[in-house]
């Protein structure tokens, strides 16, 4: 977080009046509380997968995520994440029809 915080008062060095919107924020200001981590995904990517998963089958059908560093961390959630809950969701069902 400090590091964004960093990066966006260097940013603002470069605006007409030399320490653009965000020179005097805190860094409460800077970032939302909980962003994202209320839903406790944090963790590898096999935790964050079950816990998708336990949130799923809690009956939620819609996550909202955030992502610090956005460019990377969405792709490797895409890459490491996605296919992973993917991959459970289809052995769970597979075990289910197994088992009927």
């Amino acid at each position: 977080v400090q590091g964004f915080a960093d990066q966006v008062k260097n940013a603002g060095k470069a605006s007409p009046e030399g320490e653009g919107n965000w020179a005097k924020s805190s860094l409460e200001d800077l970032v939302q509380y909980n962003d994202g981590f209320r839903s406790n995904l944090i963790g590898t990517p096999e935790q964050i997968a079950e816990r998708i998963l336990k949130l799923k089958d809690a009956g939620a059908d819609l996550i909202l995520l955030g992502f610090l560093h956005f460019q990377e961390e969405v792709e490797f959630f895409g890459k490491r994440v996605i296919p992973l809950v993917r991959e459970r969701e289809a052995a769970r069902d597979r075990e289910l029809v197994a088992a009927e």
